[in-house]
């Protein structure tokens, strides 16, 4: 796989996320794979300071290269920016990250990858995760047991 046809495209998208983007992009650009990642961030035209945050890592991380970016000059609002990211799109699979929040497994995508390669009837998978409400970590607090409970969560949640 090369840059023009990435394995992954991870979509990062952000709007008022200073305080939390470059613990985020961080979280990506981590990774550790033996294949190709491409970063679409996609910047819904923040009032803050987020956009200096991203053009000051692009300029100094050794894996800029691997970021697309956007700045969007007018508000697209939340849905059409996800979208938009979207189609931007290369890779085989996608993987989702919101701009204020973030990956700590550095091989998150290449377990991920390597289940889905050696697995082709599955069409997703998810991580685990935690909460921080009132400074304490809740782990998983709708973690589901099943497939069944999962889809039902799923479908309630969303």
């Amino acid at each position: 796989m090369s840059r023009e046809n990435p394995m992954v495209s991870v979509i990062l998208t952000t709007y008022g996320h200073e305080a939390y983007i470059k613990e985020a992009i961080s979280g990506v650009l981590i990774q550790i794979c033996d294949f190709e990642v491409e970063l679409i961030i996609a910047n819904d035209c923040s009032p803050d300071h987020t956009d200096s945050v991203v053009q000051n890592i692009i300029n100094t991380e050794p894996k800029a290269l691997w970021i697309k970016y956007i700045n969007h000059k007018t508000n697209k609002g939340m849905m059409p920016n996800f979208l938009w990211a979207l189609e931007q799109c290369k890779g085989k699979y996608i993987a989702f990250c919101d701009g204020d929040d973030y990956w700590t497994d550095p091989y998150k995508l290449q377990k991920q990858i390597d289940f889905l390669e050696e697995n082709e009837k599955y069409d997703m998978v998810h991580t685990n995760y935690s909460t921080l409400q009132d400074k304490i970590i809740k782990d998983n607090p709708d973690k589901a047991s099943t497939v069944k409970d999962a889809k039902s969560q799923l479908l309630i949640k969303n």
